[in-house]
């Protein structure tokens, strides 16, 4: 089956595979495609552990306050409810293929995201719908 593809905030491309329904809940399955210079905040996801695994580009991640250097091939676990954040520190487009499990919240990718890539997107609407699906952003 071919996966949905979506534009999600900060121009990051996102294919998803496998959802909720497709995998008895166990997990779901997205391929993304963040733009060098891409970050994402410190947040943790409170129902779910993410492995993102990285196909192309350069990245770093801090996980619970350990900083990860991420490069083709490698991997990193994120456990249920720890903070985190990172971003594309390459200079190209990076690919990595993301897991959640256990599965739901592509919801918010579903929800948020939007079919082309120049579709305007509501920050207050993103941030309530992350909210919704279990995404809680910590501030300093």
């Amino acid at each position: 089956m071919a996966p949905t593809v979506v534009w999600m905030p900060g121009g990051v491309r996102t294919e998803v595979h496998l959802t909720s329904a497709q995998s008895g809940g166990a997990l779901c399955l997205l391929i993304d495609e963040p733009p060098a210079g891409w970050r994402l905040p410190p947040h943790r996801h409170m129902n779910e552990a993410e492995t993102i695994h990285v196909l192309a580009g350069r990245f770093e991640m801090d996980i619970d306050g350990r900083r990860v250097a991420l490069g083709a091939g490698d991997t990193a676990h994120v456990p249920v409810g720890c903070v985190h954040s990172g971003g594309n520190v390459g200079r190209e487009t990076g690919r990595r293929v993301v897991i959640f499990s256990p599965a739901g919240v592509e919801g918010f990718f579903l929800e948020v995201g939007r079919a082309q890539r120049d579709e305007a997107l509501d920050g207050a609407a993103v941030a309530a719908a992350a909210r919704r699906w279990g995404w809680d952003f910590v501030t300093a």
